[in-house]
């Protein structure tokens, strides 16, 4: 990563260095004066970067796809596609470092170091054009504490590595502009062999470079060296020879492609997403048919400023602008400026992934790094002109450039205090904290079926790594349509009956898998599909903690037993660290999980109260657990129910208001509570839901009755008639 050196004379018509004899506008006048710490400067952003995401580094699994790229890198099987096969050949590398206290802390810590590296690497970029230490630094710095660069700096992903790569490109295409080494060239394609090893978004940058250091290292190269770099370049894709041994492991977590070479290279095209899209269309909406190009592109660019201070994209703006303007620089300039519009562009128009939740949208500004990291080395460039010209303008102004890199050290500060909150995983423990909780509460020898990717992966690295509950069979419920998946865990569970072919409408259903399995209870983490009501009949959901337990009507618990169960379940979890997270993470989105799980334990509260005559102690219960939900949610201040300090107001759905005022309805019987707030938990109801609910018109009428001008005695008579009917 050190500062690449200019030729003093490089021969005409080669490089850009030669292309012009104009002054270079991202050069100060001070550059030439002697600074020996200058080429350590890409080494200072590398190890500043790295102690921050260390210090920052999330200790355990979290959300995404860091539990199942983990867990298949660390159980030697292949992840999902494309397969990511150097991730999965560092991750264990680094797996077996004797740091730390788990082996996902140390997977994190690859994230962290290519993260920082790519810093390094940038910082490099910027200084070898620039001859600007500060410029170099302040890029970094505007790159190293974008929040989206940060918080994928402290958990198990594949983008850390991508963007180290991309820097790399980047350098190594520096250098052939200015040398027009062919062994640059060569590592260049190596390179980018490696990256497509890792992820594909990586072509947008390297294609573009590799034909453009092949153009510049044309007369060097030759045709047998533009031969032999193609060849290197293949070298660098044996990689995927990992794919072909994990295939036919025995790991707990691994996709299987078939066997077989066509099998092999949909998984490596990612075929079963959609190759050009994020991922196929299906009735959940997650991924639309229509592409969301703009949405992408304002998340791409527009979302930058923010994340780069606001100050970065203007800095950008200027230095490419300048650049393209002195022939010295032009091409330099435009390189950058195509390869991010290429990306951008690219990139934009082949997303598919919806934009209409929070969560989506954190998915999506993962593909922010490389713009991101374009962006800041453009910064760069315009900090370095805006100094050249300060420096040609006042020529006294060059004594204080050299205190320049202590801007950078501001910047960075700055940045680590507008963004370490959100960015952060020091503390972030909510899905471990999660797992181990739902899963302490299951029975010996339970079939847990996990639904949702933020529970199904950090299960997969939790319980086939660390072996948190060795003796529960976990099941992903969208994995069981999959034929190959439901033969792997036969093969792992000899005493595990799945049906042939998939679960799902045309397959197999639920209740075959209760009725094959009566030696182990089966548990739900989540919610069955909507058309599998196969269980209803012989079957009842039981909520309680943070599961839903599937038991045999005939041996529901009564309420006592319930509570006491439903009570141990959930000692000593707290949601409120997950509701407080941000909005578009994946730990709030299990924050709210846990909130619809308690809607269903009140539910459930009541379903006993009804049983037992509208008895009390069920619906107090049950009014606890909602008005909890609704103070954790926002409040509700006609209902007395104050706001949960610190946290953000959610959406709540009609069941939520429904179940509150058949809670209130029971105590006004029962207890002459104010009946009040039967009408107003009601009309929340009436107002969020849907037109064709069908206790809507109930509930309409209810009202009708409830808000004549006799309440009172509406009230008295209904509590009368209980009494009555309590007497005979």
């Amino acid at each position: 990563m050190t500062m690449a050196k200019s030729r003093s004379a490089p021969k005409k018509g080669t490089g850009i260095a030669a292309e012009g004899a104009n002054v270079n506008p991202w050069v100060p006048a001070f550059a030439d004066e002697p600074a020996g710490w200058v080429r350590f400067a890409p080494w200072l952003a590398f190890l500043v970067l790295v102690v921050l995401y260390i210090a920052t580094l999330t200790p355990s699994v979290a959300g995404g796809d860091s539990g199942e790229l983990a867990a298949a890198a660390l159980t030697g099987g292949v992840p999902h596609p494309s397969g990511y096969p150097l991730f999965a050949l560092l991750a264990r590398l680094f797996a077996a470092l004797p740091l730390g206290h788990s082996p996902i802390w140390r997977v994190n810590m690859l994230s962290a170091v290519s993260m920082a590296a790519a810093g390094g690497l940038l910082c490099a970029v910027v200084q070898s054009w620039t001859r600007n230490a500060a410029a170099g630094l302040m890029a970094a710095a505007l790159f190293g504490t974008s929040p989206v660069v940060w918080s994928n700096a402290t958990s198990a992903e594949v983008f850390g590595l991508n963007a180290a790569f991309v820097a790399l490109a980047l350098y190594l295409w520096s250098r052939v502009e200015h040398t027009l080494s062919r062994h640059d060239v060569f590592a260049l394609l190596l390179a980018s062999g490696l990256a497509m090893c890792n992820h594909h978004a990586f072509v947008f940058v390297g294609a573009p470079l590799v034909l453009r250091s092949l153009w510049v290292a044309r007369s060097s190269l030759g045709v047998r060296g533009v031969a032999l770099a193609f060849i290197v370049g293949l070298l660098g894709l044996t990689p995927h020879l990992y794919l072909v041994l994990a295939s036919g492991s025995g790991a707990a977590v691994s996709w299987d492609y078939g066997g077989t070479w066509d099998g092999l290279v949909g998984h490596i095209l990612r075929r079963t997403y959609g190759t050009f899209s994020m991922g196929q269309p299906t009735t959940e909406a997650v991924f639309v048919t229509e592409g969301t190009f703009f949405p992408t592109l304002w998340t791409l660019w527009g979302q930058a400023f923010p994340r780069l201070l606001c100050l970065g994209p203007l800095l950008a703006l200027a230095g490419l602008y300048l650049g393209a303007k002195s022939r010295p620089t032009r091409g330099a300039a435009l390189v950058v400026l195509l390869v991010l519009c290429l990306y951008s562009l690219a990139f934009s128009g082949l997303s598919n992934l919806s934009t209409a939740r929070p969560l989506y949208m954190s998915v999506l500004s993962r593909f922010c790094i490389e713009s991101d990291l374009l962006w800041a080395i453009a910064s760069g460039f315009g900090l370095a002109a805006l100094l050249h010209r300060l420096g040609t303008r006042w020529p006294a102004f060059a004594r204080w450039q050299r205190w320049a890199p202590l801007a950078a050290a501001a910047l960075f500060a700055i940045g680590v205090a507008v963004h370490g909150g959100e960015a952060s995983g020091r503390h972030n423990t909510e899905l471990r904290d999660f797992v181990t909780t739902a899963f302490a509460s299951l029975p010996p020898n339970a079939i847990a079926i996990t639904e949702g990717d933020e529970v199904t992966n950090s299960v997969f690295y939790l319980h086939d790594v660390e072996k948190l509950r060795p003796d529960v069979i976990h099941l992903g419920r969208t994995y069981l349509a999959a034929p190959w998946y439901t033969a792997r865990q036969r093969r792992l569970h000899r005493d595990l009956v799945l049906p042939e072919g998939g679960y799902g409408p045309h397959g197999w259903n639920i209740k075959r898998l209760l009725d094959d399995n009566p030696q182990r209870p089966v548990m739900v983490i989540g919610h069955l599909d909507d058309w599998d009501q196969s269980w209803e009949g012989g079957y009842r959901l039981v909520p309680y903690g943070l599961v839903h337990a599937m038991i045999r009507e005939n041996e529901v618990p009564g309420y006592q037993e319930w509570a006491k169960r439903d009570g141990q379940a959930m000692a000593g979890y707290d949601v409120v660290p997950a509701l407080r997270a941000p909005e578009e993470s994946w730990e709030n989105a299990v924050a709210q999980r846990v909130l619809g799980m308690q809607i269903a334990r009140a539910h459930m509260c009541l379903l006993y109260s009804s049983e037992l005559g509208n008895a009390p102690e069920p619906a107090r219960q049950a009014l606890r657990l909602l008005e909890d939900v609704v103070a954790k949610t926002g409040g509700d201040g006609a209902l007395a129910i104050a706001a949960w300090p610190g946290l953000r107001r959610l959406e709540t759905g009609p069941a939520l208001w429904k179940d509150l005022g058949i809670a209130y309805d029971v105590l006004a019987r029962v207890d002459g509570q104010d009946p009040t707030r039967v009408v107003l938990a009601y009309q929340r109801f009436v107002e969020r839901a849907a037109a064709d609910d069908p206790d809507l018109p109930r509930v309409r009428r209810i009202l009708e009755e409830a808000t004549a001008p006799n309440l009172g005695a509406i009230i008295r008579r209904r509590m009368a008639a209980k009494r009555a009917d309590s007497a005979k």
